[in-house]
């Protein structure tokens, strides 16, 4: 669905393309060799050196003016005893159910500096879908969004030209 930007008069489409990182940025600082020795890695989770511990997320932003939101793919880092739990409830059709997690952002999101490490709430959704997360600082540019909503013009500002990481 395409909206008139009242900004810039185009045309955006905020699920044309959405952004999303591939993996966390600290596997992405790591040379090769070590990535290949002491990483786990898929689409969904993430281990370095059996010490640190990310799950894969999904960060909403409501569309002002509509029903739906834009959502930014990023990663997350929890503690041990979180990832193990998230483990244990990853096929569980009652997994939305558990209490909030404590993470934080282990992606720098393009347009909001010093967004790494920032401190969120992980939820899990359900099996088929990525835990959502919410940014605990409501000054935080990125949580003012999340709470406030977006333009469709700000979801094609974060689309534009990539996909992330």
């Amino acid at each position: 669905m395409t909206t008139t930007c009242a900004v810039c008069g185009s045309e955006h489409d905020p699920e044309a393309l959405e952004l999303g990182y591939r993996r966390p940025d600290a596997v992405l600082e790591l040379d090769e060799a070590t990535r290949a020795a002491s990483v786990f890695e898929n689409d969904d989770l993430c281990v370095i050196d059996a010490r640190r511990f990310f799950v894969r997320s999904t960060l909403p932003l409501p569309l002002t003016g509509r029903n739906d939101r834009y959502q930014i793919g990023v990663w997350v880092e929890v503690s041990p005893a979180d990832f193990d739990r998230i483990g244990k409830l990853w096929t569980d059709p009652a997994q939305a159910v558990e209490p909030p997690m404590s993470a934080t952002l282990a992606n720098e999101v393009r347009h909001h500096p010093h967004s790494l490490g920032q401190a969120l709430l992980l939820q899990l959704m359900g099996p088929t879908t990525r835990p959502q997360v919410f940014v605990r600082d409501p000054a935080f540019s990125l949580g003012a969004e999340q709470r406030h909503g977006i333009s469709s013009h700000r979801a094609s500002e974060y689309s534009v030209g990539l996909k992330a990481g």
